[in-house]
């Protein structure tokens, strides 16, 4: 078994030392740079939404959110040799670091863009017959025990939930994928004891596949998880953490990370908006 451990790095140390210090100017553009006493640290604030801005910010602030590409701050923060960012300096210690910032790189097929259309339920099932996630793979098979980027790969990857029912779905199944308008509303499966709740997310249906037992009298499907709504639901039902890969790697984070993770990074990708309406056969 596995738990991940939050990482006592420079960053995040000096985070309580660091000051409103200078502004750097980009086209145009004002971007307060936070930095220590000695300039030992630099760092940009960067903020999810409106709210956490002014959090931060008063109202009668010279500043106003503006909403940009990740990309803007990737070049901002390698062209001022920044050390990284903070995101919702006001709420949250979620620092990540300048060798993160260059490690990240979507996949084309999954890119977020605002104005895409819904993926159909059979691009959906191709997609998800593909993904192997090896970078999420790699590093939890590993020895790093960095939070920060865990959190970073977490939120690049495409995971996969188990849905468990008490009788055979396959009769609503249309080359391998049932609707819940046909089948009703899925449970989503966890595992643990009697003191202990973990949700359960897969790598890849492979994993899934080499975890199943023979002998349960369920029958059991997948579909792809909105990894943010899943956080979201962990912990508005007081469950204990997540297992990823559980039967095959047994991935641990508790609940306490959890937490420090729901002001950080998200990835909604607007083209999975309707991935709970269907399940898929394994």
């Amino acid at each position: 078994m596995i738990e991940t451990n939050v990482t006592n790095n420079y960053l995040k140390t000096q985070l309580n030392e660091l000051e409103k210090h200078y502004i750097l100017h980009e086209d145009d553009l004002d971007f307060e740079v936070l930095s220590d006493e000695n300039e030992e640290v630099k760092i940009i604030p960067l903020f999810t939404d409106a709210d956490e801005f002014y959090k931060y910010y008063p109202s009668d602030s010279k500043y106003a959110p503006l909403p940009n590409e990740i990309s803007v701050y990737t070049s901002i923060v390698n062209e001022y040799d920044l050390d990284g960012c903070a995101f919702n300096p006001a709420s949250s210690e979620f620092i990540l670091e300048k060798e993160l910032f260059d490690a990240i790189i979507l996949d084309d097929e999954f890119e977020i863009d605002e104005d895409a259309e819904d993926y159909s339920a059979e691009e959906m099932y191709d997609i998800s017959q593909k993904t192997t996630n090896d970078s999420l793979v790699e590093f939890i098979r590993s020895d790093n025990d960095s939070f920060e980027e865990l959190m970073l790969l977490l939120a690049e990857s495409l995971l996969f939930n188990l849905a468990v029912s008490g009788s055979d779905l396959s009769q609503y199944a249309v080359d391998n994928i049932i609707s819940k308008e046909d089948a009703g509303d899925f449970s989503i499966c966890f595992t643990g004891d009697e003191d202990n709740h973990f949700g359960m997310l897969f790598t890849s249906v492979d994993a899934m596949r080499q975890t199943m037992d023979d002998e349960d009298e369920n029958y059991y499907y997948y579909q792809i998880n909105l990894f943010d709504d899943f956080l979201e639901f962990i912990l508005l039902n007081d469950m204990d953490g997540i297992i990823i890969n559980p039967g095959l790697d047994d991935y641990f984070i508790t609940r306490e990370y959890l937490l420090e993770a729901y002001h950080g990074l998200t990835y909604n990708n607007p083209g999975f908006n309707r991935a709970a309406d269907y399940a898929f056969i394994l």
